[in-house]
């Protein structure tokens, strides 16, 4: 099962930075490449919430979502 949490969230905009169980919402990170060719803008593992997390706060805002229309 955890693994089509993760395949949902992943399709749905969500990343794993630093492990399997840290995600973070995509749409809210900048990324961009320093004068050294290092990507930047990834936030800190203390920001990131747990697989479970993300998957219940992603399926509330898609049924929230969805009652609107």
């Amino acid at each position: 099962m955890n693994i089509n949490k993760k395949k949902y969230l992943k399709e749905n905009g969500w990343w794993a930075q630093y492990h399997d169980n840290c995600w973070f919402e995509s749409s809210k990170d900048e990324f961009w490449v320093n004068s050294k060719g290092e990507v930047v803008g990834f936030r800190p593992e203390s920001e990131g919430i747990t697989l479970e997390e993300a998957f219940i706060k992603l399926t509330q805002t898609r049924h929230y979502d969805k009652s609107w229309r």
